[in-house]
Order: structure tokens, then C-alpha cells, then sequence
């Protein structure tokens, strides 16, 4: 199985169960329709995933979201979520001209293969005798596709994550000297933090509204048990001691900036 389509379904058992279906049946030689019943499971895997990824309700809050006529039955797209669950509320112009990026064939690749797909749901003489290296062709074809939506969520969080690094680093470093660290200060009498190291960061998830980071680091302190005259007399510690810290910040779409970031009440740990 292929693991960015495992990271793309993340922890939904029944999309990692309806993936793991899907490629039984294409590897089952044995059955003619192999091949059919791997088209179906896969159109319905990727039909469950973006409806997951990308919720109507969240789709149409975002700024590049735009309306269909009343008589349209589906309002949102298949490529609409594919860019949602890209980009979230992302602004189409912050994603091409700040970051650079441009996945609209990503996106038209996966309507594609799903469409292409829908042709073999429906069994007639013309696609039932399907020799092996036909089905071997659509098959590559369709995880391709499907495993590029997730290459396209990674790089995109890369991307917002990188442009604001520094600021996002600062942010963090800023938050943890203002904090009471509680769980630092129940080890010891006193504590003095020495110094914050940022090690690393990443985008959890851009909604229609936010983009969430997630940021990890350490903290240098040096714990003292007694008072300063304890020390004196000898009856107290001094110890330097080192721990790992998490920290989550957000960021208002549709254009992140350095200055809208904001500390998350309570994350950090």
C-alpha cells in the first residue's frame, strides 16, 4: 500500500479499511473483476476522504469559494475540496504569488482518475476483458493521483511554514518566557529559566479561518531546592536540567502574516 495514501486517510479505520479492500481486490488475479471492484472502493475511498477533508460548511466560508447557481445539484466541487483540503481558507493569490505553489493539475489529475474510474463501476463487454498490463497502467495511474492530493497538503504546510519561521519561532520563545511554568516549578523550590530553544515547527491544519502550527522546543532552567540561605549553609541543591516543550499558535487566513500570530490559551505543555 502506498503510505501517503495511509497519511492521507489518516486515522479514519474505515478509509484505511476501505484502501486496504481496494488493493486486496486489485491484487486478487484469480477474479476478472479485479480490477472493477478496485475502481469502486477507490472512487468511494476518495469520495469519503475529501467529504472528511473538506466539509461543504467549511468550503463555502473560504474567500475563494464561489457560489453556484440554485440549480446546481453538488455546490461544491470535487476540485473545490481537493483546494480546501490543500489550502484551507488560504487566499488563491497568498498560494501562487507568496508561496509560489500551483496545483491545479494535482487537482484536475484526481477529478481525472475518478472519473476514469466511474467507467469501469459499470461492467460491459468493452471494459470487462482487461488485460494485465492495462490494468496495471490505470491502477498506477489512480493511486498516483490519489497520493498526490496528500503531496499537495505537504507542501503547502511547508511552504506557509517556512514564510513565517522566524516569526513563528519568535512568537513561541516569547510565550514560554511569559508563562508560569507550574510543572517545572513543582520540582523544585525555585526555578530559573536560562534559556528557549525552538527546534521545531509544523502546520497541523488550515481551516476555513486559521492556520494551526504546532511548535516544539527546549527549555534550559536551573532548579534549586532550599532557600538562598540553605545554599549558603549548605543544606540546599542547585541542578541544571533540560526539558521538552510543545507549544501550538494560530494564524488568521486568507493571508497569514508574521504579525497575526497568536499564542493558543493552554497549549502549552
Amino acid at each position: 500500500m502506498d503510505e501517503r495514501i495511509l497519511q492521507l486517510v489518516g486515522d479514519s479505520r474505515f478509509e484505511r479499511d476501505l484502501y486496504e479492500a481496494a488493493m486486496f481486490n486489485l491484487e486478487d488475479h484469480r477474479n476478472k473483476l479485479r480490477f472493477h471492484n478496485f475502481a469502486f472502493a477507490m472512487r468511494e475511498l476518495v469520495g469519503h476522504t475529501l467529504a472528511r477533508l473538506a466539509p461543504d460548511d467549511e468550503v463555502q466560508k473560504c474567500i475563494w469559494w464561489k457560489k453556484k447557481p440554485e440549480n446546481v445539484v453538488h455546490q461544491v466541487t470535487r476540485v473545490e475540496r481537493c483546494v480546501y483540503a490543500t489550502q484551507g481558507g488560504l487566499s488563491n493569490h497568498y498560494v501562487m504569488k507568496r508561496l509560489g505553489l500551483d496545483f491545479s493539475r494535482e487537482y484536475e489529475d484526481l477529478r481525472d482518475a475518478v472519473v476514469r474510474l466511474s467507467e469501469y463501476v459499470h461492467i460491459t463487454p468493452q471494459v470487462f476483458a482487461l488485460e494485465d498490463d492495462d490494468i496495471d497502467r490505470l491502477a498506477e495511474e489512480t493511486i498516483e493521483a490519489v497520493a498526490g492530493l496528500m503531496a499537495c497538503i505537504q507542501e503547502c504546510r511547508a511552504a506557509v511554514g517556512d514564510r513565517l519561521s522566524e516569526a513563528i519561532s519568535d512568537a513561541a520563545v516569547h510565550q514560554v518566557v511569559g508563562e508560569s511554568l507550574d510543572a517545572v516549578d513543582e520540582l523544585a523550590t525555585h526555578y530559573y529559566l536560562e534559556d528557549v530553544y525552538v527546534d521545531s515547527h509544523e502546520v497541523t491544519r488550515i481551516t476555513s479561518e486559521a492556520v494551526h502550527f504546532k511548535v516544539s522546543g527546549t527549555l534550559d532552567v536551573t532548579l534549586q531546592w532550599g532557600s538562598n540561605s540553605d545554599l549558603r549553609n549548605g543544606d540546599g541543591a542547585v541542578m541544571d536540567e533540560s526539558f521538552d516543550f510543545t507549544c501550538e499558535l494560530t494564524c488568521e487566513t486568507p493571508n497569514p502574516d508574521s504579525n497575526g500570530l497568536e499564542f493558543v490559551d493552554n497549549s502549552l505543555m
